[in-house]
């Protein structure tokens, strides 16, 4: 095509060249063309890498560049977004210790509440028992006063009872007295009333006597007198006879007022045997209700003690529990190492690219290329002739297709 632009030398030299191109690839079978051919691609190649070389150079010191970049913005990124998170997790730290303390000084007063609530408790058990206590010692008094007043009663009794009876006993021993006495002052009564007899029946007779020594004489006389006196001896035996009954009689009587009177006290030293008994088993029934007394009381003490000692151990118990409910006081934990920057990379340069190996044109030899396509022209005429032979011989191109086909 013609170009007004290029140079008509230079076309027609192009247009030589084609024809003389022509003319070199058809002897040596287009070896020429393509020995021309590799030789372009492989400038083209060499070039190609080269420029690829160039490129990728750019490129890698973009990027070596962009790596920087990117490294020391990360870099700086990262140790702030570290230097907040510490931050962050101071706040939360301080936070989490505020909370933990307040859960602690919360746990402290409850806990401390409930300790002083055992307390309470402890000490209004001891009073409760410390009233018992005081209750049965007051009860025990009372009992005491009233086991006592009736001892004194006892006492007051027995002691009326004993002026009684010893009041009887004097009555009795007075009215023994008495009657002894009253009976010997009878009976000397009686003996003086008997001898004034005896004397006035002497003197009777003696007057008797005397009247009939006067009137009489003779054996008159003298059985007078003999009549007199036995009369006079008959009167003093029947005085001493009755004065003998009447002896004998007191002392009946005073054996009778003897016995009774040794009766009657045998009976007021009984009745006060049995108020000395009444007294004594007063006595004892005191002593043994105080002995009852003590040891209720001492009973009670003891079974206080014990009360006193478990409502201790309960305290203690409570104590323990309320204690291991209790938060310990939590630690404060230092805060965690500021974060410091990394240590800096050590960049590594992105290796130069150099171009690629760009391996040499395979050139035919045109000679042997010439040579090698003479041969095949021959061969292929050669070929033709032969197959034109087989043909004819075997009846024409129509029979050939035949059997061909």
């Amino acid at each position: 095509m013609f170009n007004p632009k290029e140079n008509l030398l230079d076309q027609q030299l192009a247009e030589s060249g084609l024809e003389m191109q022509f003319f070199k690839d058809l002897i040596t079978g287009g070896a020429y063309s393509r020995n021309k051919t590799a030789k372009k691609n492989e400038k083209a190649t060499r070039e190609y890498n080269e420029k690829i070389a160039k490129l990728t150079n750019k490129h890698n010191d973009k990027l070596d560049a962009a790596d920087k970049a990117n490294y020391y913005a990360m870099r700086n990124f990262q140790h702030e977004s570290n230097l907040r998170n510490w931050q962050r997790g101071k706040e939360i730290q301080d936070f989490q210790y505020a909370a933990q303390m307040q859960q602690y000084q919360k746990s402290q007063a409850i806990g401390n509440a409930q300790l002083g609530l055992n307390a309470q408790a402890q000490a209004q058990a001891f009073d409760d028992e410390k009233a018992t206590i005081e209750e049965a010692f007051i009860q025990q008094q009372f009992q005491h006063e009233a086991s006592m007043s009736d001892l004194k009663e006892a006492y007051t009794q027995g002691m009326f009872d004993k002026r009684d009876q010893q009041t009887q006993l004097l009555g009795i021993k007075s009215q023994k007295r008495f009657g002894m006495e009253s009976i010997q002052n009878e009976l000397n009564q009686q003996v003086k009333q008997t001898a004034l007899q005896k004397e006035s029946a002497m003197v009777e007779s003696l007057a008797a006597a005397g009247t009939t020594q006067l009137r009489q004489a003779g054996k008159s006389k003298g059985k007078a007198l003999q009549a007199n006196m036995s009369a006079l001896q008959r009167g003093l035996m029947a005085l001493d006879t009755e004065m003998s009954g009447r002896r004998v009689s007191a002392s009946i009587q005073m054996a009778e007022l003897q016995t009774d009177a040794s009766l009657q006290e045998m009976s007021v030293g009984i009745n006060l045997e049995r108020i000395d008994n009444s007294i004594a088993n007063a006595e004892a029934s005191a002593e043994a209700n105080l002995r009852v007394m003590r040891a209720n009381m001492e009973s009670k003490i003891n079974q206080s003690e014990r009360n006193l000692k478990q409502i201790s151990l309960e305290r203690s118990f409570a104590d323990l529990n309320t204690k291991a409910g209790m938060m310990i006081k939590p630690a404060r934990l230092p805060y965690d190492p500021k974060p410091r920057l990394s240590p800096e990379r050590v960049f590594v340069d992105r290796m130069e690219a150099i171009p690629g190996f760009t391996p040499k044109a395979q050139h035919e030899h045109l000679w042997a290329a010439g040579f090698n396509t003479v041969t095949s022209a021959v061969s292929t005429v050669a070929g033709v002739a032969t197959a034109g032979a087989d043909v004819n011989e075997a009846g024409g191109p129509g029979k050939y297709g035949s059997t061909t086909f």
